[in-house]
């Protein structure tokens, strides 16, 4: 160890000595005894420092001699009795100030213990209470107003040897990627899904957790007495010995589960199930042992929507990508991870060209695709991220495409790079008078010294062709700088075009800047259509975001 650390395990020695803690000697991590709220509560409890980076708050441990007559403690956490006194997150301590650090979080755990002893923090229990109900999961992939009979199933989702649990009906997504797997889809228990709008939470003054049944009907009179049994009258049916419930509430997916108990298994109950089981259940219902999960949300709105907030993800778009080189490539992982290609939607790459090795340093694929169609291997890569999308490629040149006066897609982004074929493109869109969907162009300028992207879609706007109306004239928003050339390289492969060097840093940033854009879009909230990132303030000007009308010199506009 260090000197600087030395001396900062000094420093939290001394103020913890200081407020009567005493070091556990002959431990391999730093561990201290003492009190919390020492003179009130006086809770016995460890503290452990080793972390003298303070990267996490130091783990307190309430030790095992303190009891509150019977009463559950929130933010005790586990059979170790870990004290939770702040949130992951909550707040950043101060390594530099390691004495005054120490400090700060036992006050802050004083408080804390204070409130929970005397029950003014029995809320908490329904934030941390999947921490309380359950160490197992399982994934839960439902509608999100589904209540009704559903599946546990053990399926294949990762080729690994243990499947995983799974509450799903029969289109889910992960049974497409269990059958996909090569599996046959297992016929699964039944388990009955409810719903409640309260969040669940545990009665501080009761048994935890509950074990059997006659425990959780307890517990299930006091959180909702609507949820009470479920699990009795889902045995009268069929002859599964096994079954489930899940309970779908304000905080979460719970499911707890019940096999009969061998008494109940005779012939002469089974028999009779239909009228008298529900009533033996509860007569044996000390007998009837609970298992406990919590669910874990799989489902495509939850994956694609949890990262957005309140925005607008590409949910039910039907989009349109040409080119799937060095911006297209990270840019169609970027729309697939927004949600596109789900909701009903689908994402349709376009690609003529093949990978070269000469892209590795600059394409989201790899070797593993070498010599395979950009737009085929680009789905193909995404499908096995993430199964769950409708993920298409097309052969074929963008503008066979074109041909057609209303094409079936709500948003058509090139990022190509190539001017000639850009501008083709834009002319179609113009010459559609409307009946073409929005084109949104994505491109670098330069060695990559500015990303800039164009969102077209009606007469009032600009178009591409605008932004430079005469091929060897200046553009109207100048950007490179004066005497700045580009820089060109021929490649070893004599019918490729010469190659424009960049980092792929400037490909992946370009890409983001145009799925900002897309998801704009899919907001309603177009904003600012043209945009521009500059990255190389020696060769590019900087060229401010707005909304340029179109020109009276452009020769796409001007003919129609």
């Amino acid at each position: 160890m260090d000197e600087y650390n030395i001396r900062s395990l000094r420093r939290v020695h001394d103020a913890l000595t200081d407020r009567g803690f005493e070091r556990l000697w002959g431990m391999e991590r730093v561990v201290y005894r003492g009190l919390l709220d020492p003179t009130g509560l006086r809770v016995p409890i460890r503290v452990d420092v080793t972390d003298i980076d303070f990267v996490r708050p130091p783990r307190i441990l309430v030790e095992e001699s303190y009891d509150v007559t019977g009463r559950r403690l929130p933010h005790l956490l586990g059979e170790s009795r870990s004290f939770c006194y702040y949130a992951n997150g909550a707040v950043v301590l101060d390594r530099y100030n390691p004495g005054g650090t120490i400090l700060q979080c036992l006050e802050q755990a004083d408080s804390v213990i204070r409130d929970a002893v005397r029950g003014r923090s029995d809320t908490d229990f329904a934030d941390e209470f999947n921490n309380y109900w359950a160490s197992s999961f399982l994934f839960v992939d439902l509608p999100s107003d589904f209540s009704g009979k559903a599946k546990i199933r053990f399926l294949d989702i990762d080729r690994r040897e243990e499947r995983s649990p799974v509450l799903c009906l029969d289109d889910s997504w992960l049974a497409d990627v269990h059958r996909a797997n090569g599996k046959n889809l297992p016929e699964g228990d039944d388990c009955f899904v409810v719903s409640t709008s309260v969040a669940l939470s545990l009665n501080p003054n009761d048994q935890w957790p509950p074990n059997n049944l006659l425990e959780l009907n307890r517990w299930v009179r006091w959180v909702d007495p609507n949820l009470l049994g479920y699990l009795e009258r889902s045995f009268a049916s069929g002859d599964a010995l096994t079954r489930w419930v899940a309970i779908r509430a304000a905080n979460g997916t719970y499911v707890y589960s019940a096999t009969l108990p061998p008494v109940l298994q005779k012939d002469e109950f089974r028999k009779s199930r239909q009228s008298n089981l529900p009533v033996m259940l509860n007569r044996f219902s000390s007998k009837v042992e609970i298992r406990r999960a919590n669910g874990v949300p799989a489902d495509t709105d939850y994956i694609f929507s949890r990262n957005m907030g309140k925005m607008i993800n590409l949910a039910e778009k039907r989009i349109l990508l040409v080119g799937v080189g060095t911006i297209g490539s990270f840019l169609a992982q970027q729309l697939a991870q927004s949600g596109a290609g789900t909701g009903g939607g689908q994402l349709t790459l376009l690609d003529t060209d093949v990978l070269r090795t000469a892209n590795l340093g600059r394409h989201l694929l790899g070797i593993p695709y070498i010599d395979r169609n950009k737009a085929e291997a680009c789905a193909e890569f995404l499908k096995q991220q993430l199964p769950m999308l409708d993920v298409v490629c097309r052969p074929g040149d963008a503008l066979d495409l074109a041909a057609g006066e209303r094409l079936p897609y709500d948003l058509i982004i090139d990022a190509t790079g190539e001017e000639a074929l850009s501008l083709a493109l834009n002319e179609r869109a113009v010459r559609s008078n409307g009946s073409w969907p929005p084109i949104l162009f994505g491109y670098l300028i330069g060695n990559g010294a500015m990303a800039q992207a164009l969102m077209t879609s009606d007469r009032d706007h600009a178009c591409l062709k605008c932004l430079k109306p005469q091929l060897s004239g200046e553009p109207r928003f100048r950007s490179l700088r004066p005497d700045v050339e580009v820089f060109k390289v021929s490649n070893m492969q004599c019918a490729d075009p010469l190659h424009i060097p960049y980092p792929v840093t400037r490909s992946v940033m370009a890409a983001a800047l145009i799925c900002e854009m897309a998801l704009a879009w899919a907001g309603g909230e177009v904003g600012h259509r043209l945009r521009s990132h500059l990255f190389d303030q020696a060769r590019a000007f900087s060229v401010k975001d707005g909304s340029p009308t179109p020109s009276r010199d452009c020769p796409a506009c001007q003919t129609i």
